[in-house]
């Protein structure tokens, strides 16, 4: 899989399947519109553009008005679960993570090859459609990629006297001995690094490890016990070497704004990050780098930062599926929108986009091209019933570090808990 325009494909893609022919769907006009909603997640400075967005797509479709939903992300899933439930779905609807699968196999989502006239992909860079597939239906259009990085404070290294590391080579040893260095040589309330405790995260720790975080058929956990149990014990010895905060610092860390972090306060040297947050932590002159043991066996991917899916149960198809293919082909959206929800997938936007792109995001962009060129398959979208492991595993790592429990057991505890919540 590659991003970069010189690795884009000469064939054409499209969604494939029956389009959605002889429908009898209203076509709106400029006088008698038809009226689709849009629901997304993000924080004001997201909604004021996606509303700009709306309003120059209204000005290229006067037949078409869209009615925006914005939602903070702690609230959008449990608002999205009493619509679906209420029979009140948007017809356009964010995704990410579990989701898609949660909601496809509950009938929810439609079949975009139903409506393959309107969205065209074959500007799309490698692989990066199929990462709206599962189990061979096309379900959501990516809005963008990213993947996991390494976020780097140069300035704190340099405070600390201690040298960059080499990431095309380092390990998670090297990692940990970093972290412990750079607390203890920085002022009080610095240090090296802080958890991460993100179930994509241990998709990339366990294939690293030559396992996959679930079985190919989604009824169960394939990360071993043992390699759970190596994570949460390296984020124990992080704590007690004050590699990493305290356990009270790191439940608070992992709850403010990015901003308010303490890498966000220049109070951090490392932190794993979505590529794309990175330009939301601080305006410090940060670096992106491969996470360590990338080599030899590589556990970073491409991976849709949000996704655009169809209820199955509008009235309007046509209209959403202009509307996303707007969003995600139209250059004009692409200005407007930029980096924030990922890297366009569509490679033209992509052009267009990065010279708009501050420093940072453009060291994003070339992240992101060094994870494409490692050309490493994505995993199978998470399962239904997984949307429960990040909160799991934030729980039981917690435990861990507060020392309520050890990381052999915690492992065990983890693993027992998901494989509850997979559907069978």
């Amino acid at each position: 899989m590659a991003l970069g325009t010189s690795a884009l494909l000469a064939a054409s893609l499209l969604l494939t399947g029956c389009g959605a022919s002889g429908s009898t769907e209203k076509v709106g006009t400029a006088d008698d519109p038809v009226t689709i909603r849009f629901a997304w997640w993000g924080n004001e400075s997201r909604a004021k553009t996606t509303f700009d967005v709306i309003k120059a797509f209204e000005a290229e479709n006067p037949g078409i008005k869209v009615k925006g939903e914005n939602t903070e992300f702690s609230a959008y899933w449990d608002k999205m679960a009493t619509q679906v439930a209420g029979g009140d779905t948007p017809d356009v609807l964010a995704m990410s993570g579990s989701y898609p699968s949660e909601y496809s196999s509950r009938g929810v989502l439609l079949d975009l090859a139903k409506v393959k006239d309107q969205i065209d992909t074959s500007k799309f860079a490698p692989g990066t459609v199929e990462l709206g597939q599962i189990e061979g239906k096309q379900y959501t259009i990516t809005a963008g990629v990213n993947s996991m990085s390494m976020v780097v404070d140069p300035a704190v290294f340099k405070a600390a006297g201690v040298e960059l590391p080499d990431d095309e080579s380092w390990t998670w040893e090297d990692y940990q001995e970093l972290s412990a260095k750079i607390t203890q040589n920085s002022p009080k309330g610095t240090f090296g690094t802080t958890p991460m405790s993100n179930d994509s995260f241990l998709a990339v720790w366990a294939r690293q490890g030559g396992e996959p975080l679930y079985a190919d058929d989604g009824t169960k956990v394939g990360i071993s016990e043992a390699r759970v149990a190596d994570w949460l014990q390296m984020n124990l010895d992080l704590q007690k070497s004050a590699g990493s905060p305290s356990a009270s610092q790191v439940v608070e860390d992992g709850s403010a704004q990015p901003e308010q972090t303490l890498i966000g306060q220049g109070k951090q040297g490392m932190k794993i990050s979505w590529s794309n947050q990175m330009n939301s932590y601080s305006g410090n002159e940060l670096l992106m780098m491969k996470m360590p043991g990338e080599t030899p066996t590589g556990g970073a991917w491409l991976r849709s930062s949000m996704e655009y899916g169809i209820s199955a149960k509008s009235e309007n198809t046509a209209a959403a599926a202009k509307f996303v293919s707007y969003l995600v082909n139209s250059e004009a959206a692409g200005k407007l929108i930029k980096s924030d929800r990922g890297m366009p997938a569509n490679l033209d936007v992509r052009t267009t986009v990065i010279p708009l792109l501050k420093d940072n995001q453009k060291k994003e962009a070339a992240y992101l091209d060094r994870i494409a060129e490692l050309k490493l398959t994505p995993p199978l979208p998470f399962p239904a019933g997984s949307s429960a492991t990040l909160e799991i595993l934030n729980r039981n790592m917690t435990d861990v570090l507060f020392e309520k429990t050890t990381p052999a057991d915690a492992a065990k505890k983890f693993i027992e808990e998901v494989n509850l919540n997979l559907d069978k």
